[in-house]
């Protein structure tokens, strides 16, 4: 079974050697899936090195022992053949929130350790500003899809920070002329469209593929 801190040992491979090795040990076993925070840690250390990384104790919060409900549930191994080009594993689990949460545990927003630090300014505003300008410069038309969530994953803490993020988004939008889809409460109910409270499956996924080919707010270029 591959081990998050397989992965961390290789640090030192240059970018594509990492890649391949990441698609290997998604492969060769689903342990991975457990330790999915410590991936990101990881994969965030590739673009920033100087980032801290993950380790494999479990994180806390001041009034909580678990701090993120974003917990994918343990996959099956999947054969190379059915990992597409660009690394993405169509995954076939069906959230049930009966089964999940007895798994896992159903954590409020105040102790979610992706909204620990949440805040519309920063690194990440800049970059976003930063790219719409150079999308601009070279006239490309730049989209930001906001993903669909459930309504599990949506307690009022969440939902507040989403309409905060909306808001700015819709603001900055207006003034910048960045296309901006908020699909996040597309299908709060359609629990068979996602993998665990807050990511799609290979069904939800499809389904907002095909959604966005016929969106018209997206300038797609013309057939010829």
């Amino acid at each position: 079974m591959a081990t998050a801190t397989e992965l961390v040992n290789n640090l030192g491979q240059t970018q594509a050697n990492v890649q391949q090795l990441v698609s290997q040990k998604l492969v060769e076993g689903s342990a991975i899936y457990k330790k999915r925070d410590r991936l990101k840690g990881f994969l965030r250390s590739i673009v920033n090195p100087s980032a801290p990384v993950a380790t494999d104790s479990p994180q806390t919060a001041a009034l909580g022992e678990q701090t993120t409900e974003n917990v994918q549930p343990t996959a099956m191994s999947k054969p190379v053949s059915e990992y597409q080009p660009n690394g993405f594993l169509p995954i076939d689990i069906r959230f049930n929130p009966e089964t999940y949460f007895q798994k896992h545990p159903k954590v409020s927003g105040y102790y979610d350790s992706d909204y620990q630090n949440f805040k519309l300014i920063g690194e990440q505003a800049l970059a976003l500003k930063n790219l719409i300008e150079f999308t601009k410069v070279r006239n490309i038309n730049l989209v930001f899809v906001n993903m669909p969530l459930t309504e599990d994953y949506l307690d009022p803490v969440r939902t507040g920070y989403e309409q905060e993020f909306r808001q700015y988004m819709q603001e900055l939008a207006a003034e910048s002329g960045l296309i901006f889809l908020d699909n996040s409460l597309l299908w709060p109910q359609a629990r068979e469209s996602f993998s665990d409270p807050s990511h799609l499956n290979r069904y939800g996924a499809v389904a907002v593929s095909k959604r966005l080919a016929q969106d018209p707010m997206i300038p797609w270029p013309a057939k010829q």
